[in-house]
């Protein structure tokens, strides 16, 4: 969550030129890609994506980390080299109301991570830059309504669980226009969601989820720049484990999702290769869900890539309920 990253200069005046116009195509796109950024975690959501529990207070954290050493080409061509990671954690609060509205339990959810971001270049030794860590962009889902559908539907003799979603994403978080340590991105996001976790047992013990999510990313501050609204996809398949009163019980299967820029970057001041290009990834891999749903592992495999880096990715989440 940076708007440029680039090595010593120093290193540079003593490289040769073939290395240096090397060089300048990885950080073009490198860089291009890093910052046409979006605020949405890929694989925030996976198995059971559209399902509300039952109403409460529920608090915990959560934490994303992706590494990635390659870079696609927007024809989806792999330059290797650069090595970057990205961190981001923070705690979450859940509140699930017992207010129906049209039927559903409207519930609201705050976040607050933190970020680090990391380029490397070992090839040419290069010790790379961060950010350092630091306070990023809330993540506030203001409405959401959750149903619970009981009745066996068409594929679904279990019933259906069906989530609708408001969120935003204000421009919190260190962030300066042209700044080399930015973990904000500076911009507005707004977003909105529609998610489905299908029920294909009487017992509901196997079950699938998709869930889509349409963002609208706003002109970043100080800057003639407006980065290309993504549509992300999640989802996963998978069973239950264990007795529902067992502590170590849960589910278990395959998570996974895709994400298409949909919309052109904009604004003189976004780099030409963002404006000229459209970023697209995929990933997939297990989920792991135990402590009755309480803790949650994803890990995933991207694959796909244009205009984007790829490579690994993990997402744990914690989060119980509060029982006052």
């Amino acid at each position: 969550m940076r708007k440029r990253l680039l090595p010593h200069t120093s290193f540079l005046v003593a490289s040769s030129i073939p290395k240096i116009a090397f060089f300048g195509l990885l950080v073009a796109i490198f860089a291009a890609r890093v910052q046409a950024q979006q605020l949405i975690l890929k694989g925030e959501y996976g198995m059971m994506a559209g399902t509300t529990p039952p109403p409460g207070l529920y608090a915990g954290m959560f934490g994303s980390i992706d590494w990635a050493s390659e870079l696609k080409t927007s024809n989806g061509n792999t330059l290797h080299g650069p090595k970057l990671t990205e961190e981001v954690f923070g705690p979450l609060v859940l509140w699930v109301s017992n207010l129906k509205i049209l039927g559903g339990d409207y519930n609201v959810l705050f976040a607050a991570p933190w970020a680090n971001t990391r380029a490397e270049f070992p090839r040419l030794n290069d010790q790379g830059v961060s950010t350092g860590l630091a306070f990023s962009q809330l993540w506030i889902v203001p409405f959401s309504l959750g149903w619970h559908i009981q009745n066996p539907l068409p594929l679904a003799p279990g019933g259906a669980d069906v989530t609708f979603a408001y969120a935003m994403y204000p421009p919190t978080g260190r962030y300066t226009p042209g700044a080399p340590d930015n973990t904000s991105l500076g911009m507005w996001c707004n977003e909105i969601s529609a998610r489905l976790t299908a029920f294909f047992d009487k017992d509901r013990n196997w079950h699938g989820s998709a869930a889509l999510f349409y963002d609208i990313n706003s002109k970043k501050e100080g800057l003639d720049w407006t980065t290309g609204n993504p549509l992300t996809f999640m989802g996963g398949l998978g069973r239950n484990y264990g007795a529902k009163s067992s502590l170590f019980s849960g589910w278990a299967g395959i998570a996974g999702y895709g994400q298409w820029q949909v919309t052109s970057t904009t604004g003189a001041d976004a780099p030409l290769l963002a404006r000229l290009n459209k970023t697209t990834i995929y990933g997939v891999g297990p989920e792991f869900t135990t402590l009755q749903g309480a803790l949650t592992i994803r890990y995933f495999w991207q694959y796909g890539g244009k205009f984007s880096t790829q490579g690994q990715g993990l997402y744990v989440q914690f989060v119980m309920p509060l029982n006052f």
